[in-house]
């Protein structure tokens, strides 16, 4: 699995501070953040990178089709 996931499905209301809470406990962060279109409208994706392949592959197990901010979310 890569070291950079994608979350989908995303509540509007979530945010910079949620995403990277959320998925901090699987490994090291490289970076984080929401999608936003040009308009700084959040997209309902993130993405976040992490250090190792390992700890991509044990947030996706975790967090894919979980509930976040109300939401289920997809993890890939």
């Amino acid at each position: 699995m890569p070291k950079k996931i994608f979350i989908g499905s995303l509540s509007l209301t979530t945010t910079n501070v949620t995403i990277a809470s959320t998925f901090s406990p699987y490994g090291t962060i490289v970076t984080s953040g929401i999608d936003r279109d040009a308009a700084g409208q959040p997209l309902g994706t993130a993405q976040v990178e992490y250090s190792t392949d390992q700890a991509g592959t044990n947030a996706i197990a975790a967090k894919h089709l979980s509930v976040l901010d109300g939401n289920t979310i997809t993890v890939q």
